[in-house]
C-alpha cells in the first residue's frame, strides 16, 4: 500500500492512463511534474498491483540514447463492475471490465410481488457467481424515476414504489452487497456508457463523434416493453432523457432534468404520450399511423430541445434503435421547422443510435463505477476515489 502523496499521484497515473492509454513513464513525469524516479517506483506498485500494464515500445523518430519509452495501458483484467437496469417488469444485468468488456449479460424477470431490494440483491448474485474469483469493483443501478445520486436515494418512480416516500436503496444494497453502490437514473446512465467509450475511443464506427469539442449531447433512452399475452403490442413504452453539459451531466435544481413528457400529450391524460388515450401508441408495431404519429412527437420533442440548446449530438438508445431511419428522417424535419435561422444558417443533428444488441443503461451504469474511480468523484462529497477506493475493497 501507498499512501500519501504517492497515492494521490498513483491516483493521477491511472486517471492519465484512463484518458490517455498508451502513455509513458517520462510522458507521467512531465505532465506531473514529477522525477522519472518517483513514477517508476509509483508506476511499479500498479504494475505489481495488477492495475497497471506495459505495452509495447513506443517508436520514436530520434536518434538519441537512452531508456526507451514503453506504453502503459490500465490492466482490463484488475476486476469489474456490475450493472443493473432495474424496471418493474425485469432487471436487466452485466459485468462490464474497465475498459468496457462486457463480461456477461443476462435479464432476470421480476414478480409482481417481488421485493425491490432482494431482487436487486439477486441479480448481483448471478453476476457474482459467475467470477468468484475476480475483484467486483461496485455496483452501479439504472433506475426510471427521480434518484439523488448523491445520497443514494429513489425519491420518486411510478413503477417501482417510490411514490409516497423515497427509498434509501444506497445505503441498504451496501449493508447487504458488501461494496459501494452508485445510483442514477436509466437515461442518465446511458450518458456514463457514451462518456466512458469516449474517452478511449472519440469517434463512432461511422466516423462521427462520439462526444463533440465542448463535451454537449442529450441521450433520449427508449424502452419499449412488449406485451406479453399479444406480440403484435407493446405493454408500455418508457421514455427518459438526459443532458450532458461540458462532459457533466446536468441534474437541475432537484435532479429532475430531463424527465420527458411529449410536447403534444393531451394535459388531461396522463402519461408520457396522451394523445387520443393512455394506450393509443401501444398497437404501434403493426399500425404505421400510430408509428408515425409518435415518432413526429418523440422527433419534435427532441429537436425543440436540440435547437434551444444549440446542441449538435443526439443520443439514442434502449429499443428506439429499429426506427431508426424513421426517426432520422422525421427529426431531420422538425429540426428544420424548429431552428430560427434556417434560411440563413441551416443545420443538420445526425443521432447516434446505440446497437440494437446492446444494453446502453447496464453498460452505463457498470461504467458509472469506473468513471467514479478513475476520475472521480461524479459528485462532490461521495465516496473516495482513485487507489484509495480500490484499496479499500474487500478482497
Amino acid at each position: 500500500m501507498i499512501e500519501g502523496k504517492n497515492e494521490w499521484y498513483g491516483s493521477r497515473i491511472l486517471s492519465l492512463l484512463y484518458k490517455s492509454p498508451g502513455i509513458s513513464r517520462s510522458d507521467l513525469a512531465d505532465i506531473l511534474g514529477l522525477d522519472r524516479g518517483t513514477v517508476s517506483r509509483i508506476v511499479q506498485y500498479l504494475v505489481s498491483s495488477g492495475l497497471v500494464v506495459e505495452g509495447e515500445e513506443i517508436q520514436e523518430n530520434s536518434d538519441q540514447a537512452g531508456r526507451k519509452k514503453i506504453a502503459l495501458y490500465l490492466s482490463d483484467y484488475s476486476g469489474y463492475s456490475i450493472g443493473l437496469e432495474v424496471q418493474y417488469e425485469f432487471i436487466k444485468y452485466g459485468a462490464l471490465s474497465p475498459l468496457g468488456t462486457e463480461l456477461f449479460s443476462g435479464i432476470f424477470y421480476r414478480s409482481a410481488k417481488g421485493n425491490l431490494v432482494e431482487d436487486i440483491e439477486y441479480a448481483v448474485s448471478l453476476v457474482r457467481e459467475k467470477f468468484p474469483q475476480k475483484k467486483l469493483f461496485g455496483v452501479g443501478i439504472a433506475l426510471s424515476g427521480l434518484v439523488d445520486p448523491i445520497r443514494g436515494v429513489l425519491l420518486f418512480s411510478l413503477s417501482l414504489g417510490a411514490r409516497e416516500h423515497p427509498l434509501a436503496l444506497g445505503a441498504e444494497l451496501e449493508g447487504r452487497l458488501g461494496v459501494p453502490v452508485f445510483l442514477d437514473n436509466d437515461a442518465k446512465c446511458c450518458c456514463y456508457d457514451v462518456l466512458s467509450r469516449s474517452s478511449t475511443n472519440r469517434y463512432a464506427e461511422n466516423g462521427m463523434p462520439l462526444v463533440s469539442e465542448s463535451g454537449n449531447f442529450i441521450y433520449t433512452f427508449c424502452e419499449f416493453i412488449d406485451n406479453p399475452e399479444d406480440t403484435e403490442k407493446y405493454e408500455r413504452i418508457g421514455i427518459g432523457t438526459a443532458v450532458v453539459l461540458q462532459e457533466k451531466i446536468f441534474y437541475g435544481s432537484r435532479f429532475a432534468a430531463g424527465e420527458f413528457r411529449n410536447l403534444y400529450a393531451d394535459p388531461n391524460l396522463p402519461g408520457q404520450f396522451g394523445r387520443y388515450s393512455c394506450d393509443y401508441f401501444l398497437s404501434m408495431k403493426t399500425d404505421l399511423e400510430r408509428r408515425a404519429l409518435f415518432i413526429h412527437d418523440l422527433a419534435g420533442s427532441m429537436a425543440y430541445i436540440a435547437n434551444f440548446m444549440d446542441i449538435q449530438l443526439l443520443y439514442m438508445g434502449g429499443g428506439i434503435e429499429r426506427y431508426g431511419e424513421e426517426l432520422q428522417a422525421a427529426f431531420d424535419r422538425a429540426v428544420e421547422s424548429t431552428w430560427l435561422y434556417q434560411e440563413y444558417l441551416p443545420r443538420h443533428i445526425q443521432i447516434q443510435f446505440a446497437p440494437s444488441d446492446e444494453k446502453p443503461a447496464v453498460r452505463g451504469a457498470a461504467a458509472m463505477v469506473h468513471r467514479h474511480i478513475f476520475l472521480g468523484p461524479i459528485h462532490e462529497g461521495q465516496k473516495r476515489t482513485g487507489l484509495a477506493y480500490l484499496e479499500s475493497l474487500p478482497n
